[in-house]
């Protein structure tokens, strides 16, 4: 008898075939995948990650619960009233709350001083999930992923409860009426003595207090504080212009871009918005195609998105720039810049990439831009400025912007001289707004001691931390959803921040903390703002109070806007620093030091949605560690989880290696907001990570050469999900070049798509709703924020470290990192990866209790209440999504950690299988109202989760019924394809290839 492949030709019989991709390179996920490690290979084989299937052993229950605490389940307290000052108890039912039915609201928040607007679903008075409001401009209705986690920091039972006075607790009465009297002493002598230490903020509330400050005493000190400052933006502006300026740019419009150390995707004010104009650059179609240069030494999210990458040392991205310049004007004769080719500002070394990116630039004039980012010195901004003025693009692509915020010095600077001065007993009061300075202290600032020297100090904190341990008073910080306030866009766009919930520990804002210094602690932050915006509008009464209803409504607040400045460029200053500028030899290693992606400057270091969170390059969670190129850890005869030391300028500090293909040769690479104990009661606390601020110095906050590397005894750790799942050689996320997809578009990857040969007819879907997916790969730029919202979706737990590194995180979506190339020079792909919705899911058949099955409109379900855990399901499906709960990470919640979930999903328990649902909650919700009204379900307007917070529309989610929706329309993209098509699962997810835009003259990479 003939084989059943003689007659049936099924591939999942065969070997996987590898049709039309023998010119493809390979593709792998890390050094060990790359270099074929046997442990690796061994893992391949197995049915689950190693360490994934084990019981555990010697581990405490408890310690899980902990950890879960993040995370609650049902129930609600308390309900606000639309829009009113006082949130009243939920004790009779508001007239617009109805039990079973979501409310939202919009309000804003202040990521580092400037707003996004942010839209909170509320269930009887409870929030459950934040989304990006869409009628902001900052925000376009996506969030990212710290945003999503703010609910996280909302239900937090570490907060600090009550005001207290060295430990003692007191009422905020017995604060304001002590301010109140010592205001009036120091009123006597102008404020000498008086220092405020704030947060950044656009509030124009807030300014107003301040000015009032500033009237009542002349000689007190004003500064704002953040260890992420924006000092060389303004100070680049002002070196370029004479003031301080931001920069907005259109991305949308721009075709050639030149990114020096900047990460726009992801950090800056208007990162949301410009990652999705950015995304629209790259439709895949000659001439309209952007392409993106990034000059970085670590990896960024922009620079894994960009068509040509140059990985350098940090202090060698100024002489990049000015190489550029260099050539722009001596070669290509741009009018304005002709006397610098007199300066000699070449790079021989990088004479061919200089080459390439001027002529590009030139070539494309007012469509090319030159952007810079926060860590790189004035200098590098003011010749950016110089660069878009010259192209056109300056006027064409460019906005630029009085800053919001207090455009002084923000950075650590402000520090030393608040710790000479508390020292030296200059300082009588101080009020502390800023977070946990104590902690981000540059070396050599004793902030601490400096602190307790002062008599009255005032620190308003979110939870107890340095500074709070050395201050006198100490205030509760209420969450930006429990606060009244007002805040600006970079573009001027103003929104009031209102409440969703009642105060939970007696928290205050910045507003309440600085009342009895601008003489009016007898006014509450809701009274303060709406006086501030009833005069800017000049009306009263109840004409004013509809327009303010209308306001809290939408979110922001109609003719704010500013249309920008237009100032005159300083070429005499700029020449100026030019001249004195003088390239240093490249010798020795490089300390590069960079914003925390998930813990910011370590005020998310205590979030564990964001602590278990993938780092988008190197995959860590709960951890940072010194990221090391290939070729320097080889030099330096290191591997990965080796313990080094790290000395700069007699100061050392011990972490574990993490090799990172990509990452610049003789630079290590140091996130900061890291290295503090993270609270495992009732087992002592454990410390996440290293302090990198130990290394951290005032005239060198962000890179610094000197840097002595030692292997020490005994391995480091860290968790890391990327060698989980292995592709096994097959074509998984795809990535070609315009010009090969050009060539290839009437056949482009047609052997991963349409009908595959099957024993049995298939199933017909008639149904009127067939709900499918897509991810166009090629707008994905891998933020991570999708991770992060179907967790807050869809009640997801929090594992811990230990159970990640076995292999056990839930996320229902993940985002995979792939490599191309070689390790030194790798190109780079994310793909978020889901449960497929395969129309012949293997995971269906092999379900011994049929606890999986399908729906007649394409949806693979899951009936909780027939698992009985034989993973055979897991094992069984070739995409590896679906997640299995091996302990109960629920446990015992208190009563304020239950208000977190999301009541339309089931929380899971221990022994059940789970995985992405496509959000069917959502459609079931959409369906009941459809009912309701008649009519049939608005598809366009229903939205996955990942769908909704995505900032550059990559994940589009709808009904293949309906031939004109987004998502049918990139089901018959020429770009499309099916993962693992050949298996013959026919999945409702989509993928759209990566297609890049590299220049011809230089090599692709």
């Amino acid at each position: 008898m003939p084989p059943v492949t003689d007659r049936y030709p099924l591939p999942v019989l065969q070997d996987s075939p590898r049709a039309g991709s023998a010119e493809r390179p390979r593709a792998w996920r890390s050094l060990e995948e790359l270099q074929g490690s046997l442990e690796l290979e061994r893992a391949a084989h197995r049915e689950f990650p190693p360490g994934a299937a084990e019981p555990p052993r010697g581990l405490d229950r408890r310690r899980f619960l902990q950890l879960a605490g993040t995370t609650a389940a049902l129930a609600g307290l308390a309900a606000c009233k639309k829009p009113a000052e006082k949130v009243m108890p939920y004790t009779h039912q508001p007239a617009d709350v109805k039990p079973g039915l979501p409310n939202t609201y919009a309000t804003a928040w202040e990521p580092e001083g400037y707003a996004a607007g942010l839209v909170v679903t509320s269930w009887e008075g409870r929030p459950t999930k934040v989304e990006g409001n869409p009628d902001h401009p900052a925000s376009l209705g996506a969030t990212n992923h710290v945003a999503q986690a703010l609910l996280v920091d909302l239900y937090d039972t570490s907060r600090v409860r009550g005001v207290k006075l060295r430990g003692t607790s007191r009422s905020f009465k017995e604060y304001l009426q002590e301010q109140t009297e010592r205001a009036r002493r120091l009123e006597t002598n102008g404020g000498e003595g008086l220092w405020l230490l704030l947060e950044p903020s656009a509030s124009p509330t807030r300014r107003e207090l301040l000015e009032r400050i500033r009237q009542r005493f002349p000689r007190a000190r004003v500064e704002t504080y953040h260890a992420l400052s924006r000092d060389n933006v303004h100070e680049g502006a002002r070196l370029a212009y004479g003031r301080p300026l931001e920069t907005r740019v259109r991305y949308d419009l721009a075709r050639v871009v030149l990114s020096l150390d900047a990460d726009f995707l992801t950090q800056g004010p208007f990162s949301l918005s410009e990652a999705r104009e950015f995304s629209r650059s790259r439709t895949p179609l000659r001439g309209e195609m952007s392409r993106l240069y990034v000059a970085e030494s670590h990896c960024s999210v922009t620079g894994m998105n960009a068509d040509h990458r140059f990985r350098m040392k940090p202090s060698e991205v100024e002489r990049f720039a000015l190489a550029v310049l260099g050539e722009l004007s001596s070669t290509h004769h741009l009018a304005g810049l002709e006397h610098y080719g007199e300066l000699k500002l070449g790079w021989p070394e990088r004479a061919s990439e200089v080459r390439a990116v001027a002529a590009d630039l030139a070539r494309n004039g007012a469509r090319a831009v030159v952007v810079v980012g926060e860590r790189q010195p004035p200098r590098v901004h003011a010749v950016a400025h110089l660069l878009n003025e010259t192209l056109g693009s300056q006027r064409r692509l460019i906005t630029l912007h009085e800053p919001g915020v207090e455009a002084g010095r923000s950075g650590p600077e402000v520090l030393r001289e608040l710790a000479e001065a508390a020292s030296a007993g200059r300082v009588d009061t101080l009020v502390v707004t800023a977070f946990d300075p104590a902690y981000t202290a540059p070396v050599g600032v004793t902030l601490g001691a400096a602190l307790r020297a002062v008599p009255n100090t005032v620190y308003l904190a979110f939870r107890e931390d340095e500074t709070s341990k050395h201050s006198a008073w100490v205030l509760p910080a209420a969450h930006v959803l429990e606060s009244w306030g007002d805040t600006r866009a970079v573009d001027g766009t103003a929104s009031i921040i209102q409440p969703l919930i009642e105060p939970l520990f007696q928290g205050l804002t910045e507003l309440d903390v600085l009342s009895p210094f601008a003489g009016v602690a007898e006014l509450t932050p809701y009274q303060l703002v709406k006086a501030h915006w009833q005069r800017r509008a000049g009306a009263a009464g109840a004409a004013f109070d509809d327009t303010w209803d209308q306001w809290l409504a939408v979110g922001t607040i109609p003719g704010t806007q500013s249309s920008g400045v237009t100032p005159t460029l300083d070429t005499k200053a700029l020449d100026t620093s030019l001249q004195a500028f003088a390239p240093k030899s490249a010798q020795g290693l490089e300390l590069n030091l960079l914003p925390g992606y998930k813990v910011r400057d370590g005020r998310y270091f205590h979030n564990a949605w964001l602590q278990e969170m993938p780092d988008p390059l190197t995959m860590l969670s709960w951890s940072n560690a010194a990221l090391l190129s290939p070729r320097t850890a080889e030099r330096l005869s290191l591997k990965a989880r080796d313990k080094v030391k790290l000395t700069l300028r007699g100061r050392e500090l011990e972490a574990p290696v993490y090799v990172l293909p990509g990452h610049a040769d003789d630079t290590v690479s140091l996130e900061l907001g890291w290295g503090r104990e993270w609270d495992e009661s009732p087992e002592p606390p454990v410390e996440l990570g290293v302090n990198a601020y130990l290394l951290r110095h005032a005239d060198a906050p962000w890179f610094a050469e000197g840097l002595q590397v030692e292997k020490v005894e005994g391995r480091g750790s860290y968790a890391t999900s990327q060698d989980h799942w292995a592709m096994e050689g097959r074509e998984i996320a795809l990535q070609d070049t315009l010009e090969d997809f050009e060539k290839k578009k009437p056949e482009y990857l047609k052997h991963l798509k349409g009908p595959e040969a099957a024993l049995y007819e298939p199933f017909k879907y008639d149904k009127p709703n067939q709900w499918a997916m897509a991810v166009d790969l090629n707008r994905c730029i891998g933020c991570g924020a999708c991770v992060v919202a179907c967790q807050a979706e869809n009640n997801i737990p929090v594992v811990g470290r230990e159970q990640v590194e076995r292999g056990r995180e839930m996320y229902w979506l993940r985002v995979d990192r792939y490599f191309e190339g070689s390790p030194d020079e790798p190109r780079m792909i994310p793909q978020p990866m889901m449960c497929q919705h395969c129309e012949a899911a293997p995971c269906e058949y092999v379900c011994p209790v049929n606890a999986t099955v399908h729906s007649d409109e394409g949806l693979n379900e899951m009936v909780y209440n027939r698992c009985i855990g034989t993973r055979y399901c897991s094992n069984n499906c070739p995409y590896k999504v679906r997640r299995f709960n091996y302990l109960d990470y629920r446990g015992k919640v208190t009563e304020l950690e239950k208000l977190g979930f999301n009541p339309d999903v089931t929380v899971r328990m221990r022994g059940v299988m789970e995985k992405c649902t496509y959000c069917v909650q959502r459609i079931e919700r959409a369906r009941i109202e459809a009912r309701k009204e008649r009519r049939p379900i608005d598809t366009e307007a229903l939205e996955s989760a990942c769908e909704q917070v995505c900032p550059t529309e990559a994940i589009t989610f709808g009904s293949l019924h309906e031939r004109d929706s987004e998502v049918a329309q990139r089901h018959g993209d020429p770009r499309h394809y099916a993962v693992l098509h050949e298996l013959g699962t026919k999945p409702r997810t989509a993928y759209l290839a990566r297609i890049k835009n590299p220049n011809p003259e230089l090599e692709h990479g």
